[in-house]
């Protein structure tokens, strides 16, 4: 049996001139742009980085920006424009499987834990309070002693602590859809709760998650630069932006102020243009509302 029709269904032309509109908002906002060019730069880095990011010139050892090098040079002569271009391709790419997976694992466990009940759901909610209830530093740095410091680790390290945020999430939308119309006459026709679960309830729970995801790569890439300046993660030579910006904290004093500014403003940039767009794709939501 189908389900039956929600308000968006209803009346599609009003809804979809609401998405179309939306959609163009959103295509066109501050942050959906920055976003377009910080992607474009991970993608094009080997093109348009004058230097191999891995390259030492111990010759231009903390030189200031100029022509030469545009954001100047680290204290091991690495060109700091090539590493924060090259950076774009560590964390981002990181930061999204990362977040995808933990988006895979809790959206259907947290449906399957508000529409089973019982003891599973205790069991799950139980499980996600303990992993939610470690601060994060202490959780990665007992990740990484068990499993070593690299970036699969950090990875790992990422989706734990970002599948107990969806399957909350997931779970809270999920209760109160179990006694909708469509849920109630899906199981008087019948259907397994898999099917349920599989045919209902995850795609009516799919907008707070969309809309949380760009919000979890944010966090996801603050994080990342947050484990690699305190030594864990992704280790030098490697570009990344949190061991750049540790390069540069001892120099700071010294004047040599661009060695941390740059790879910093990019962690900035870069998780406020996330932050932009979750914002911008919740205001889409509430509009179709």
């Amino acid at each position: 049996m189908t389900r039956i029709a929600n308000v968006a269904e209803l009346s599609p032309r009003g809804s979809s001139r609401v998405r179309v509109r939306g959609l163009r908002q959103l295509l066109f906002s501050p942050s959906f742009l920055v976003l377009t060019v910080i992607v474009l730069a991970a993608i094009l880095a080997p093109f348009v980085a004058p230097y191999d990011p891995v390259e030492s010139i111990p010759a231009d050892k903390l030189q200031p920006p100029s022509a030469t090098h545009i954001m100047g040079t680290d204290k091991y002569g690495f060109d700091i424009y090539s590493r924060v271009l090259y950076a774009t391709r560590t964390d981002l790419p990181i930061a999204l499987l990362s977040v995808l997976v933990a988006v895979l694992i809790g959206w259907p466990l947290g449906a399957a834990a508000g529409y089973v009940g019982g003891r599973f759901d205790a069991v799950v909610m139980r499980l996600t309070e303990v992993g939610q209830a470690f601060p994060q530093i202490l959780f990665a740095m007992a990740i990484f002693a068990a499993f070593g410091n690299s970036a699969l680790t950090l990875g790992i390290v990422l989706v734990l602590l970002n599948v107990p945020v969806y399957t909350r999430m997931v779970r809270s939308v999920t209760l109160p859809l179990i006694e909708s119309e469509f849920v109630l006459a899906a199981r008087v026709a019948g259907n397994s709760a898999p099917s349920v679960i599989l045919r209902h309830l995850l795609p009516n729970t799919l907008v707070p998650v969309f809309s949380q995801f760009a919000l979890s790569c944010a966090y996801a890439i603050q994080l990342i630069a947050g484990l690699s300046f305190i030594g864990l993660g992704i280790r030098i030579p490697e570009p990344e932006w949190g061991s750049m910006i540790n390069i540069g904290v001892n120099v700071l004093v010294f004047g040599q102020w661009w060695v941390s500014f740059f790879p910093g403003m990019a962690v900035v940039i870069t998780s406020f243009a996330l932050m932009g767009v979750s914002n911008q794709l919740r205001r889409m939501t509430l509009r179709e509302r």
